[in-house]
């Protein structure tokens, strides 16, 4: 499982991005444009794909993708 691959495009689907253009390592408001509002929503449709809960203490450590990528991984594997 590619879980940038699939993280990315989740995220397209919420922004008007295509993927190449997306840098992972930068904060969600700077690299995205997104409000608190979409990354809300994307984030339900990440725990949809990757079929996981993510609690809100866990919520609060996400400042880029990368972190997100990292978080997937250990939970659901690389």
């Amino acid at each position: 499982m590619d879980i940038k691959k699939e993280l990315l495009e989740i995220i397209s689907e919420f922004v008007e991005l295509p993927d190449e253009e997306i840098d992972t390592s930068k904060a969600f408001k700077s690299a995205l444009g997104a409000d608190s509002f979409v990354f809300l929503s994307m984030l339900g449709s990440i725990e949809e794909r990757f079929n996981i809960r993510i609690p809100n203490e866990d919520l609060l450590t996400f400042k880029t993708m990368d972190d997100i990528i990292g978080y997937l991984e250990k939970k659901v594997g690389p």
